[in-house]
């Protein structure tokens, strides 16, 4: 379910008939229909258009539920009760069952419970409800990662001039010394130290490793001088490190809507995602 947009009686209707079809589940609770298409015939002839209608089996038989939605800014008065026990009367439903958003007057409230009529106000959890408890935590999630790195470490770089003599590289100047290849391209040394980093990927871990790239008609760039040189010898070795880690993610929703049942004195919370869960005795 998700209808977080802002509500008309439509979606109230709606929302209504998802909590009492959630509710249901674990007690045989059906719902047989809802909205403006929801109808029964009375015994006088005359049908009856019911918000939400359920159906519940147990041992002694099937009984009915009539629900009335009444997404109103004022308060339910004693007619709507009224209204509702003639339809119970005139048909073969059994129970009745007001929800309102914005409660109930005192004389609909006595006139319910005389004639048991449950009543319930179901609303947006809004500013008076405390900031704190706006979050509903559903559960904790635990998972154990296992993590290899595999990380190549140079340690040595040398270039050989034309001239056979041994010119060393330092790694920290990587992104400062330059090569002019025979085709013309130029790379940093941090590229082709890449090159290498690669070859050692798929290498046995810890064993020193040694190998020479060949350069002939190359120029090595250096900020304040220029060789021509032959090849590029590079030693290094391979670390594997295997890590276990655990991370810990709180699940949690935004409480949405709050609905509570006036006589049972019973309240329930509804997440943004459609999570109802009994809160009676912690709102």
């Amino acid at each position: 379910m998700k209808v977080r947009n802002k509500l008309d009686w439509k979606q109230y209707e709606f929302i209504t008939k998802y909590i009492y079809e959630t509710l249901g589940q674990g007690y045989n609770i059906n719902i047989e229909g809802y909205g403006n298409d929801c109808k029964i015939m009375g015994y006088s002839g005359v049908p009856h258009q019911v918000d939400v209608l359920t159906s519940e089996t147990d041992q002694t038989g099937t009984f009915r539920t009539a629900i009335e939605c009444k997404y109103w800014d004022r308060k339910v008065n004693k007619d709507i009760v009224m209204k509702l026990l003639a339809i119970i009367n005139d048909t073969d439903i059994q129970r009745g069952i007001i929800v309102s958003k914005s409660g109930y007057t005192p004389d609909a409230q006595q006139f319910a419970k005389h004639h048991n009529i449950l009543i319930v106000q179901l609303r947006e959890a809004g500013k008076e409800y405390p900031e704190q408890q706006r979050e509903l935590h559903l559960f904790d999630l635990g998972i154990n990662i296992g993590i290899t790195r595999r990380r190549p470490i140079v340690t040595n770089i040398v270039a050989k001039d034309i001239e056979n003599k041994s010119i060393t590289l330092h790694k920290e100047d990587q992104y400062y010394i330059f090569l002019k290849h025979a085709n013309g391209k130029i790379t940093n040394l941090f590229d082709e130290i890449m090159v290498f980093n690669r070859y050692l990927q798929e290498q046995e871990p810890s064993v020193s490793v040694t190998k020479e790239y060949s350069h002939n008609q190359c120029l090595l760039y250096f900020p304040a001088s220029v060789h021509q040189i032959k090849s590029i010898t590079y030693t290094g070795f391979l670390t594997v490190q295997a890590t276990k880690e655990r991370k810990e993610f709180s699940i949690v929703d935004r409480v949405w809507l709050l609905m509570e049942k006036i006589f049972e004195q019973q309240t329930f919370v509804v997440s943004e995602s459609g999570i109802i869960v009994d809160t009676t005795g912690k709102v």
